[in-house]
């Protein structure tokens, strides 16, 4: 019999099997191909022989659309280490999508050209291999010439001050918040307020996103002990765009 004051011994835990990785599906694979313009967004090779799709969350069961991004063997490496930041992929992966989702949807079939060959003039070793005719790539979807897209240091500067939200909000947890977190809520956040998706909005309105963004920042737990300390929680736009320049060095 065991005594009063023997306690019972806690269970112990089953060690957690590792996600079973699932296959992506031929539908998924391609909207993320056509998302990503068959390039990788990071260092824009196109040679779709060498193109991956990467979980962004480091799940390989979870393949909902939001968490895969196409990207290159070169660059999947770099994030598996590291070098390529999770918030710089969470970033990137927000642009294509609303870049995408903001493009003119294609027609579904194109239609089909015949090609004829006359055997006669060719030799039978081209005809008795496979000749692909490429279509011709279209045209990569343009900014209006008046928004702040079409302006490549003031998107730049927009993109920073995203990505340093991104960061804060991350660091939040390390503070013990556990505050649900979606990398899109910005940019609907910046389309309801704006009436504009993020990088259409008009560039007379630069300064006045800049300022929403960074009251943003500025409202996480990281943002609030900077200020408190005297650290700026972001370089200011002068600054960000004579580094782009060269000027800053």
């Amino acid at each position: 019999m065991k005594g009063s004051g023997d306690r019972p011994q806690p269970e112990r835990q089953k060690p957690k099997r590792p996600k079973q990785r699932k296959s992506v599906s031929a539908l998924t694979s391609k909207k993320l191909y056509q998302e990503a313009d068959n390039r990788c967004p990071f260092c824009s090779v196109a040679d779709v022989a060498v193109l991956e799709i990467h979980h962004i969350d480091g799940d390989p069961s979870n393949n909902k659309i939001e968490n895969l991004i196409v990207v290159c063997g070169n660059c999947h490496t770099k994030i598996t280490r590291g070098e390529i930041s999770p918030a710089d992929v969470h970033a990137k992966k927000m642009e294509l999508f609303w870049t995408h989702k903001a493009s003119p949807r294609r027609a579904e079939k194109s239609p089909k050209q015949s090609v004829s060959v006359n055997a006669a003039s060719v030799s039978d070793s081209i005809i008795a291999n496979t000749v692909t005719f490429g279509r011709k790539r279209s045209p990569r979807m343009q900014y209006p010439v008046d928004s702040i897209g079409a302006d490549t240091i003031k998107k730049g500067y927009i993109d920073y001050l995203i990505k340093r939200y991104y960061d804060y909000r991350q660091a939040d947890a390390s503070y013990g918040s556990f505050r649900p977190f979606s990398h899109a809520e910005i940019h609907s956040t910046i389309q309801r307020k704006f009436k504009a998706k993020t990088f259409f909005i008009h560039v007379s309105r630069f300064e006045e996103l800049c300022e929403y963004i960074k009251s943003r920042v500025d409202q996480t737990i990281q943002g609030r002990n900077n200020r408190s300390r005297g650290v700026s929680n972001y370089d200011a736009f002068e600054s960000y765009e004579a580094e782009q320049l060269g000027n800053g060095r």
